[in-house]
């Protein structure tokens, strides 16, 4: 068996944002789609009363599940940016103090290093 040396299993993988992010995308392409003037136009001249309005119910249905799936996807990025809020606040403060004070060179670095790794898990989780 033959193991890529360039990326690892992992890397391979999409991510699981990658994969949400994606499948919203295209539930909202297809939103565009079901509203475009050419689907519009097709269902305005069905004659069929209950078809029309089963399209535009189920059209409907449609975007308000997309937006349900996006507004839980942003619920959960708050809900985890919310655990480090107190530590991400307390970082900007221990720089800014450093900052002003001017102490030293090695302190306002450790401090920007703090924060930065604060950031960084952040950008992780979203």
């Amino acid at each position: 068996m033959t193991y890529s040396t360039d990326k690892t299993i992992i890397e391979q993988l999409p991510t699981i944002d990658k994969i949400r992010t994606q499948f919203i995308d295209q539930l909202r392409e297809c939103e565009l789609e079901l509203n475009s003037p050419e689907i519009q136009d097709i269902f305005e001249k069905e004659k069929d009363t209950a078809k029309r309005r089963k399209f535009i119910d189920e059209r409907t249905d449609l975007s308000v599940f997309r937006l349900k799936l996006e507004t839980a996807v942003l619920e959960k990025v708050a809900a985890r940016l919310k655990c480090f809020e107190e530590d991400l606040n307390d970082g900007i403060k221990d720089l800014k103090d450093s900052i002003d004070s001017v102490k030293k060179t090695v302190d306002i670095l450790t401090t920007i290093k703090n924060v930065t790794g604060i950031v960084a898990r952040i950008v992780v989780i979203i």
